[in-house]
C-alpha cells in the first residue's frame, strides 16, 4: 500500500540515486555569479558597469568623482551604484536567496538515540539500545523546494537589478534639479544686480528731480525682495545639492561643487511601441512572473501532503540478558485527518494572488508609460514656446525699452516692467527644461531603463536553466 501511494513521485529516484543525494554535496554558497548576472541585466540598462563598483566594498569611496570637479549625472551613478546603501541590501538579498536555494537542496540530518538501562530489582545485567533515524519524505519534496528557492533567487537578481535602475532615474532626476537650482540662482543673482543698478539710476533721477520718492521706495522693495530670493535660491540649491549626494552615498559630502547639464535621449518610437518595449524590458513584471514560478512550485508541494510522512530507523539493542538484536524499521504517518487539503487551497489562493499581482503590474506599467509620454509631450511643447516665443520677444522688449528709455520716449517704469518680464521667462524657460528632464527620465524608466530594444541576452533570466542558478 505504502508503495503504491509514493510511486508516482519515487518512480525517477533509483537506489544508486538515492545514495547519490544523500552522500553527494551541494551547490556552492559563493553568490558572485549571481551578482554578475543583476550586474549583466542593470548595465545593459544604464550603461554603466555596475560589476566593477559592486566588486569594491562599501566603505570605500567610490574613485568615480574626485569630489570637487563638475558633476555629470551618469558620474553620480557609478558613485551611487558602490556607494547607495539600499543597493547594497539589495544584493545582500541575492546572498540570502543564494543560502535559501542551497539548502533547499540539502537532505535532513539523520538523528541517533542513545539509551541505557539501569536494573531496579537487584538482578544483574543491563540493557542498551541505539537507533539511528533518517526521514525519506524530503525525496519526493526536493524538486519543488529546489524549484520555489530559485524562484526566490531569480526574484532577487531581477530585483536588485530593476532597483539599480530605479536609482538611475532617481539620480538622473535629482542631479537635473541641481542643474536647474544653479540656473535660477545666476538669474536671481543678475535680477538684483539690475535692480541696485535700477535703484541707481532712480537716485540720480531724483536728484534732478525726474524721479519721486515713491519711484526710490519701489526701487528699493525690488532690490530688496531679489536679495530676498538670492537668499532662498542659494539655500534650494544647496538642498538639492545634498539630496543628490545623500543618494550617491556620500551625505557627508561638501557642497562646493557644481553640476554639468547632460543631453538627454528623446524617444523616436511612438506610444505603442512604447509599450511593447516596456512589456518586454521591465525588470519588475519578470519578478511578477518568477513570483507566480515560485506560487507553482508551493502549490506542488502542497501536493505532497497528501502522502504519508516516512522516516527510516535502524537500531541495535540489548537485552537484560546480553543478548544483541538489530532492529530496523520504519515510521510513517498517514494523512487521514490532515489530508494536504487546506495547505493545497492556501497555495492555491496564493498563487491566483500571484497572478493578479502580474496583471497589477502589467496595467500598472502600461499607465506609467502613457501618463510619463503625455507629460513629456506636454514639457517638450510648453518648452518649445517658451524658448522659440517667449524668451526672445521679451529679449526685444528689453531691448526696445532700453533704446525708448534713453530717447524720452517711455519712462522707467516701462523698461523696469520689460526687464521682470525678461527675467521671469528665463525663469519659466529653467522650469520647463526641468520638466521636460523629468518626464523623460521618468519615461525611459517606464520602458525599463532604455529606449533601445536590449539583446536578447540581456533582457531578463526567467529562461534560465535550473542548473545555470547553480
Amino acid at each position: 500500500m505504502l508503495t503504491c501511494l509514493i510511486a508516482p513521485r519515487l518512480r525517477r529516484y533509483t537506489p544508486t540515486v538515492f545514495i547519490s543525494l544523500m552522500l553527494a554535496g551541494c551547490s556552492s554558497l559563493d553568490a558572485t555569479e549571481n551578482i554578475s548576472q543583476t550586474a549583466s541585466i542593470a548595465s545593459a540598462r544604464v550603461d554603466l558597469s555596475a560589476e566593477t563598483a559592486w566588486s569594491r566594498p562599501i566603505e570605500e569611496r567610490s574613485t568615480a568623482w574626485n569630489g570637487v570637479t563638475p558633476l555629470r549625472a551618469d558620474v553620480a551613478l557609478l558613485v551611487a551604484i558602490q556607494n547607495n546603501p539600499q543597493l547594497r541590501i539589495s544584493l545582500s538579498k541575492i546572498v540570502e536567496r543564494r543560502a535559501d536555494y542551497v539548502q533547499s537542496e540539502l537532505p535532513p540530518n539523520p538523528t541517533i538515540g542513545f539509551g541505557v538501562g539501569i536494573a531496579i530489582d537487584g538482578l544483574s545485567g543491563a540493557p542498551a539500545m541505539a537507533q539511528g533515524l533518517q526521514a525519506l519524505t524530503w525525496l519526493w519534496t526536493r524538486p519543488d523546494r529546489i524549484a520555489a528557492a530559485e524562484a526566490d533567487l531569480r526574484e532577487a537578481i531581477l530585483s536588485a537589478a530593476s532597483d539599480t535602475v530605479s536609482l538611475a532615474a532617481e539620480i538622473g532626476t535629482a542631479h537635473a534639479k541641481v542643474v536647474a537650482a544653479q540656473h535660477l540662482l545666476a538669474f536671481d543673482v543678475a535680477n538684483v544686480d539690475i535692480a541696485r543698478h535700477n535703484l541707481h539710476l532712480i537716485h540720480d533721477l531724483h536728484g534732478a528731480g525726474e524721479a519721486s520718492q515713491l519711484d526710490i521706495d519701489r526701487a528699493t522693495i525690488d532690490m530688496q525682495s531679489g536679495r530676498s530670493s538670492v537668499v532662498f535660491a542659494t539655500r534650494e540649491l544647496e538642498q538639492r545639492q545634498l539630496t543628490l549626494i545623500e543618494l550617491m552615498g556620500w551625505p557627508d559630502h561638501d557642497t562646493q561643487w557644481r553640476a554639468v547639464d547632460q543631453t538627454l535621449i528623446a524617444p523616436t518610437s511612438d506610444e505603442r511601441s512604447l509599450l511593447r518595449l516596456a512589456a518586454k524590458q521591465r525588470l519588475d513584471l519578470t519578478v511578477a512572473e518568477q513570483h507566480i514560478r515560485r506560487q507553482l512550485a508551493s502549490v506542488s508541494l502542497a501536493g505532497t501532503k497528501r502522502l504519508p510522512t516516512v522516516d527510516f530507523t535502524l537500531g541495535w539493542q540489548q537485552n537484560f540478558s546480553s543478548r544483541d538484536a538489530v532492529v530496523p524499521g520504519a515510521r510513517i504517518s498517514i494523512p487521514v485527518l490532515d489530508n494536504g487539503g487546506p495547505a493545497i487551497a492556501k497555495a492555491a489562493a496564493q498563487l491566483e494572488q500571484a497572478r493578479l499581482n502580474w496583471i497589477e503590474t502589467a496595467n500598472h506599467i502600461a499607465y506609467e508609460v502613457r501618463l510619463n509620454m503625455s507629460r513629456w509631450k506636454q514639457a517638450t511643447q510648453q518648452l518649445r514656446i517658451t524658448q522659440e516665443g517667449v524668451v526672445p520677444a521679451a529679449k526685444a522688449a528689453v531691448v526696445q525699452s532700453e533704446s525708448a528709455y534713453q530717447s524720452g520716449v517711455t519712462t522707467l517704469v516701462v523698461l523696469l516692467h520689460a526687464q521682470e518680464a525678461l527675467i521671469e521667462a528665463e525663469r519659466s524657460l529653467v522650469r520647463h527644461q526641468l520638466l521636460e528632464a523629468e518626464s523623460l527620465i521618468e519615461l525611459r524608466r517606464a520602458v525599463g531603463g532604455t529606449f533601445e530594444l536590449l539583446p536578447a541576452e540581456a533582457l531578463a533570466i526567467e529562461h534560465t536553466r535550473q542548473g545555470d542558478a547553480s
